[in-house]
């Protein structure tokens, strides 16, 4: 239907509705969901049967560590979840089948190559601190003059567990784990090789926490198939040392992520560090080895580095590799469709640590003229404390999506933690390079976020929002319910606009991993060129998102698609003229992709 130019002119220069009016852009649809029968602190999308619809994965530490497993079900109005927990058996003992090993964080990817997602749980093992004497604070030792620790070794150690394709997790036959007891807190599957294998970098924390800052090395697992692995932190020259200050020191990583940062076809390692301390970014050589860039391209910390405090602090001034950020995430995009890839670091910081301690920033990417350097923009997401001094920013978690699908991503931030503001915040890319605070327009009131997930659960063509809660120094008052649940933010607004959803499969050995972790898409439209890599985690907890590419299209009916397998030129499909609000899915080799309309993506 056409409307006249008058008609036009009338609408273009009417009021909107008032603000009071106005409907969120998100609402929480949990409450009448049974995801909202368990506790939550890091949700994880994710498709474990492969029917197409992702399902929800929702890890708690609120009473003890645990995951429970909610699969995505149609019912006559909609999208449901039913407690596929038991079945799953994703907290299961390595050894015995009645006993529960729960991992303090779950990563999932296609490990053994065979359609379905399999997942690494990680598990904190926390086993050479010492125990000390709570009035004098020395190191308290046994009868035997042996160093007591405050956490015995169980024995239990991070584990892969293969999917049998409906969900069903078990441990690979014959195949004892090969990942060190060391303090993991985050993972993240790539195939740093190009072999068609996923490989696994595993971030670990401090050795003894509050006692020293020796930390374990962060290390490199090569994906062998069948869901084994080999340690390749060496021969990669990865390893660091148990020393303090140094640039070959190990250092408290709280995130990995990992993208292809150069645009060489090659996927990087993006470390988060905690402690004030350095961020790593391991350029992959191609030989097998790996280069820290992070002081050449400035991502390891702003340029401020004196390490004082404000002169009301009675703190002794930090070093200077103490004087950086702490770090918990940092995902990956390229937000300004230029075709390389920027970074948003997520930072804890607080108003008494300085001007020294790194603020939450954008990295913009300038790209191969500037060799890949990034310019830091700290203002880009305007955020307002109450006060001056006394405030915090418990920013541990982000990730990049295009909430309203105008063809630009926006900026999803969880923040958590202390009990000052801390939400789950929107910043809405309103025009290219700006981001406007839209979080009350979302409507979120979402206080004390914790991990985040975005996918599109009930296939309509716009992302919705997994979000866990966080209890952490809340007072009392403003804790609802016997638990911190979840919240699913269903989205309202992305309908306005065209969209496509891709989904890739990878040949395997020889090609880009079945998951097509690594692989890049580029989708254009008539003016706009937006660039995509798929990719396993974007930072703390291995916080992740649906593996499906989604691409907002805004007007456009048309477009073309790019895909880079493996990330690599040499290996390219190209396919013009696709209609838009379509899944679309395309097997490496292919002739040509699958569609499918919405709302049932079919695959």
């Amino acid at each position: 239907m056409k409307i006249s130019r008058l008609a036009a002119l009338f609408f273009l220069l009417s009021p909107g509705p008032s603000p009071a009016a106005a409907q969120p852009w998100f609402s929480d649809v949990a409450p009448g969901l049974e995801i909202s029968s368990v506790p939550c602190q890091t949700p994880y999308w994710a498709d474990l049967d492969a029917d197409g619809w992702p399902d929800a994965v929702l890890h708690r530490t609120h009473g003890g560590p645990g995951a429970s497993v909610f699969m995505n079900r149609p019912v006559r109005d909609g999208r449901a979840f039913t407690d596929f927990t038991a079945e799953a058996a994703i907290n299961a003992h390595p050894s015995l089948s009645t006993a529960a090993a729960p991992g303090s964080f779950l990563a999932f990817a296609d490990a053994d190559n065979d359609g379905d997602l399999d997942v690494f749980r990680g598990r904190y093992c926390e086993f050479e601190k010492p125990r000390a004497d709570p009035k004098t604070g020395e190191t308290m030792k046994g009868e035997d003059g042996s160093v007591l620790y405050e956490r015995p070794d169980d024995g239990l150690r991070s584990e892969i567990l293969l999917n049998d394709g409906s969900g069903r997790f078990s441990f690979p036959a014959g195949a004892p784990s090969a990942f060190a007891p060391e303090t993991a807190v985050s993972a993240a599957f790539l195939d740093y090789d190009n072999d068609g294998l996923l490989d696994l970098v595993v971030g670990s924390w401090y050795k003894e926490y509050g006692v020293s800052f020796i930390s374990y090395p962060s290390r490199l697992y090569r994906g062998l198939g069948g869901g084994r692995f080999a340690d390749m932190t060496m021969p990669a020259g990865l390893l660091t040392y148990p020393s303090e200050g140094r640039p070959d020191s190990s250092r408290p990583v709280y995130g990995v992520s990992h993208c292809d940062w150069d645009n060489d076809g090659l996927q990087d390692i993006l470390l988060a560090v905690y402690g004030r301390q350095a961020n790593r970014l391991w350029r992959n050589n191609g030989d097998g080895g790996f280069t820290d860039m992070a002081p050449a391209s400035g991502f390891d910390g702003d340029g401020i580095r004196h390490g004082r405090y404000p002169g009301w602090v009675k703190r002794e001034t930090e070093k200077e590799w103490r004087s950086h950020g702490n770090t918990f995430s940092a995902p990956c995009a390229d937000y300004d469709n230029d075709g390389d890839m920027d970074v948003f670091l997520g930072e804890i910081t607080h108003g008494w640590a300085g001007e020294a301690s790194d603020r939450s920033s954008l990295l913009e990417n300038l790209g191969p003229d500037k060799g890949f350097a990034f310019r830091r923009r700290a203002e880009a997401m305007p955020r307002v404390h109450a006060s001056t001094t006394n405030w915090n920013q418990g920013d541990m978690r982000a990730t990049w999506a295009d909430f309203d699908n105008d063809g630009r991503l926006d900026l999803l931030l969880s923040s958590g933690d202390y009990p000052d503001g801390q939400f789950l915040r929107l910043f809405r890319q309103s025009a290219p390079g700006r981001f406007e605070d839209a979080t009350e327009k979302a409507g979120f009131g979402w206080e004390s976020s914790a991990g985040i997930s975005v996918a599109d659960y009930d296939g309509d063509g716009d992302l919705d929002i997994l979000a866990g809660k966080s209890w952490m120094r809340m007072p009392a008052d403003r804790r609802h319910g016997p638990f911190p649940r979840a919240a699913l933010f269903r989205n309202d607004i992305g309908s306005r606009n065209n969209w496509l959803h891709v989904r890739l499969e990878g040949a395997g050995p020889g090609g880009a991993p079945r998951s097509a972790i690594g692989s890049r898409v580029i989708v254009r439209t008539r003016g706009l060129s937006q660039t995509r890599e798929v990719s396993s985690s974007r930072g703390h907890g291995s916080q992740s998102d649906d593996l499906r590419l989604h691409f907002g299209l805004g007007k456009a009916r048309l477009a073309d698609i790019e895909i880079r397998w493996g990330g690599k030129e040499s290996r390219v499909s190209r396919f013009y003229g696709v209609p838009a609000n379509r899944f679309v899915r395309v097997a490496e080799g292919a002739a040509g992709p699958e569609l499918s309309p919405s709302p049932a993506p079919g695959f």
